[in-house]
């Protein structure tokens, strides 16, 4: 199956800090991100995504055109807070919560026709220091809620997200982020899949949320497997190269990898245009 996320930026510039005189205060540096409104994005396997706004410049849906076949991509917005993400072709739709301060507590992946059949809810967690600590994955029905699955997120001396560790009944799955990319500057909704693809243990609101503030995004992705009593192996390597300019996205190449079936390969150019 092929499984890849293609980044959808907005991105803008940031001022340089001044100079002062070693006995001065010095001052924070003042960060200006005026929006950069993206027209559309590239491949160069013949997919292209145009977006659309509303009137209050926030994105309302990405056109998706593929030779023939075309399809969208939805947003649903409360300010600045992401509420709904959908695709038009899918019977599914995400809907978040968030808590008082605005950090993302829970993504629903319900029905559109009817919310309250079953559906599928990521429960983000944090720890004191407001960093991602903890999610859980289940499954909630009529007859309750199932846990599926459990990932623990793991940052280095930095500060920074460096290992997600994923366990369920069938074995453990490990994600290593081992580069990111330059300063970007991005929003969340636009790594976000519709669909619960592996990825989403990286690629989920809570996570963005927190690169957002950052401003990068994971540049290699190494996914190792281990089940049962079977030894760990690599499965999966996602690497991209960022071509950035004053915090806005250019070009991205990004090639998926399996060490495991070499054949699997896959490379992909994005180019980004704006208005």
């Amino acid at each position: 199956m092929n499984k890849h996320t293609f980044p959808l930026l907005l991105f803008s510039l940031i001022t340089l800090l001044s100079a002062c005189d070693k006995d001065d205060k010095i001052d924070e540096p003042e960060v200006v991100i005026p929006q950069s409104h993206i027209k559309s994005i590239t491949w160069n396997n013949g997919l292209a995504g145009n977006f659309v706004y509303n009137a209050d410049s926030s994105l309302k849906q990405i056109d998706y055109t593929y030779q023939n076949v075309g399809g969208f991509t939805g947003f649903g917005w409360s300010g600045n807070q992401l509420t709904e993400l959908f695709d038009g072709r899918s019977s599914y739709m995400n809907v978040f919560e968030y808590d008082t301060n605005g950090k993302p507590v829970k993504m629903r992946n319900v029905p559109k026709a009817d919310p309250s059949d079953t559906q599928f809810q990521f429960e983000f967690l944090y720890s004191s220091d407001k960093k991602l600590q903890t999610l859980k994955f289940s499954i909630v029905n009529g007859q309750g809620t199932e846990l599926r699955n459990t990932s623990t997120y793991h940052y280095n001396a930095a500060g920074d997200l460096e290992k997600v560790i994923t366990q369920s009944r069938n074995g453990v799955v490990t994600h290593t982020i081992d580069s990111y990319s330059p300063p970007v500057s991005f929003l969340p909704a636009h790594y976000i899949d519709p669909a619960l693809l592996e990825n989403y243990t990286i690629y989920n609101i809570a996570v963005l949320w927190q690169l957002q503030q950052l401003h990068k995004l994971p540049a290699k992705v190494t996914r190792i497997v281990k089940t049962g009593s079977n030894p760990d192996y690599v499965d999966k390597i996602e690497d991209q190269t960022f071509t950035v300019n004053n915090y806005r996205m250019e070009k991205v190449q990004s090639t998926t990898s399996y060490p495991q079936m070499p054949d699997y390969t896959s490379h992909y150019d994005m180019t980004y245009t704006y208005y």
